[in-house]
């Protein structure tokens, strides 16, 4: 635990776990009705996606450990922001299946490559799904709430627009992790299934008859 506990407390990974409680104090601030407070810790935590990687770069901390911490934070911003959205109905509910969907996926294929020793970094057009989502729901959620007066329907359909650019983005670059897994699994995926048969095979105890 102490190497782990270290590596947290570095700046970078620090940055990147403060996006956790600032997406907690923006739904604490809209629904005690500080829509502005809620709004501004809505743009500090969009910031700090970009802060932790510049930070990493800049100290020579870039590691496999903060690029875990940033992904889950980045879906965890993303999911809670589209259920509070959804909460407003400023978003139909059904656009959380093709995004869980393809979180589930993505995970799982970059578990396998792991497991090979092989990593499935972040992409550019996951990066930009992460942006084109995280803020649009700026706007949206100022409109949904009201805060913009007569701006309000303009900001939610900008917001809504925003959105399903996300998503569409998210679908492509599901494709281009998924396109990444296949290759990783062409090299190694027929190795890897007779190394795991014959480890079984090994670990099976004899059946006496």
């Amino acid at each position: 635990m102490g190497a782990l506990l270290t590596d947290l407390r570095t700046v970078p990974n620090l940055v990147t776990l403060s996006r956790l409680v600032l997406v907690l104090g923006v739904f604490i601030s809209y629904l005690s009705d500080l829509y502005v407070v809620g709004a501004v810790l809505g743009a500090v935590a969009g910031a700090t996606d970009y802060l932790d990687g510049w930070l990493a770069r800049r100290t020579g901390r870039v590691t496999r450990l903060g690029e875990i911490l940033d992904q889950f934070c980045d879906m965890a911003l993303e999911l809670a922001f589209l259920v509070f959205a959804i909460t407003l109905h400023a978003l139909p509910v059904v656009v959380l299946v093709p995004h869980v969907l393809r979180e589930l996926w993505v995970v799982s294929i970059r578990r396998y490559a792991i497991e090979l020793g092989e990593n499935i970094p972040s992409r550019l057009p996951g990066k930009i799904k992460a942006s084109a989502i995280g803020w649009s729901m700026l706007p949206l959620l100022v409109g949904a709430v009201g805060l913009a007066q007569s701006w309000s329907p303009a900001l939610i359909r900008f917001g809504q627009i925003g959105v399903l650019i996300g998503l569409g983005l998210s679908v492509v670059s599901g494709i281009d992790y998924t396109v990444s897994f296949v290759r990783i699994y062409e090299r190694h995926g027929r190795r890897h299934v007779v190394a795991t048969t014959s480890r079984s095979s090994s670990t099976t105890p004899a059946r006496l008859y």
